[in-house]
């Protein structure tokens, strides 16, 4: 096992957002070792990040002392608990839809609707990773992290996270605190449920499926994912930039009659969820372009950068869209991304 360290790493080389100045270093790690020598011997005052795909984070321009910290990927493993249930534990720096397919080929249920997400295993605890009526706290068991305050490896149980939507422990008192190493998730034999949305509906019946298995599943979300989200090997963006909006039902059922194009999904019989691509949509925005900064025209919950982007570019396209949703609709937006500033 070893500690890789690169210096000058410019940011646009990893991140999918391609925005961003330069670190002075980066250190890949290869094992919980390696990530416990590595802060045994770093200064208290020493600046530190850690970044996975890339892909769920916005950088600042400009140069910066702060060390940035990666995992490289290392294997995937299972364990079966009873006739119905299997532990999938991957460590925090594999490929997420790799776990994916892994759980797939091994006819293990669950995650299949999160197939075609962008990203690694540690970041989906901390974002409480989700589509299609799945998210990452339905089928988490525990993880391990490393705490930096006592130089030691602890276990977090599912209520330890405190999940939310797109959220977590890790995003407030655990951040800068918790180093995620490796995620347990509780996999199902059973069938698998088929996501009750539209597209996945309009997949399988276009493909004559009848009773979908987890590869089904999985290709149609694969499908739909690539029809309505850019590669972002290809097209610079984090994929989807506002939070969905969770709002009244009762407000969301009387936007729904004022704009019957919104969509717009029932939580509970008090809450219902408006989704942040169809505001912006019906605001007008999709498709425009403001200088480097653009709206996707496949979907308008995608920002795209069209190259050279700076972050103060971004900051006020974003402020645009976030104002032009409060005045049309009266909800608010969030951003999905973290906005990092150093």
């Amino acid at each position: 096992m070893a500690i890789i360290r690169t210096s000058a790493v410019p940011l646009t080389s990893i991140s999918t957002f391609r925005m961003g100045g330069t670190v002075a270093e980066m250190a890949l790690v290869e094992s919980e070792q390696d990530l416990q020598e590595l802060f045994a011997s770093m200064p208290a005052d020493r600046k530190w990040i850690v970044i996975g795909g890339g892909s769920n984070v916005v950088f600042p321009d400009g140069d910066s002392d702060i060390l940035v910290i990666r995992f490289a990927p290392a294997d995937i493993r299972f364990e079966k608990i009873d006739e119905d249930t299997t532990h999938l534990i991957a460590p925090a720096g594999a490929v997420w839809d790799s776990v994916v397919a892994f759980a797939v080929e091994h006819g293990l249920s669950g995650i299949e609707a999160l197939s075609a997400i962008p990203g690694s295993v540690g970041a989906t605890p901390i974002q409480n990773v989700g589509a299609y009526g799945v998210e990452t706290s339905d089928v988490f068991h525990s993880l391990r992290a490393f705490d930096v305050t006592t130089n030691e490896f602890v276990s977090f149980s599912k209520d330890d996270c405190r999940f939310g939507y797109r959220d977590s422990i890790f995003k407030h008192e655990g951040k800068k605190r918790f180093v995620i190493t490796e995620v347990s998730y509780a996999l199902s034999t059973d069938e698998p449920n088929v996501p009750q949305y539209p597209g996945v509906a309009d997949y399988l019946a276009s493909q004559s499926i009848t009773r979908a298995s987890l590869s089904d599943i999985r290709n149609a979300i694969i499908h739909i994912r690539s029809t309505k989200l850019p590669d972002p090997r290809e097209i610079a963006s984090v994929g989807s930039f506002f939070k969905n909006a969770i709002v009244p039902r009762i407000d969301a059922e009387k936007l729904k009659a004022e704009y019957p194009t919104l969509a717009v999904f029932p939580i509970n019989e008090s809450l219902s969820k408006v989704g942040a691509g169809s505001l912006i949509d019906t605001a007008g925005l999709k498709g425009k372009r403001f200088g480097t900064i653009s709206v996707y025209k496949n979907n308008a919950l995608v920002l795209v950068n069209e190259g050279g982007a700076t972050r103060e570019e971004l900051k006020n396209v974003v402020e645009m869209i976030i104002g032009e949703v409060q005045k049309k609709f009266g909800i608010t937006l969030e951003p999905e991304p973290e906005l990092l500033e150093f």
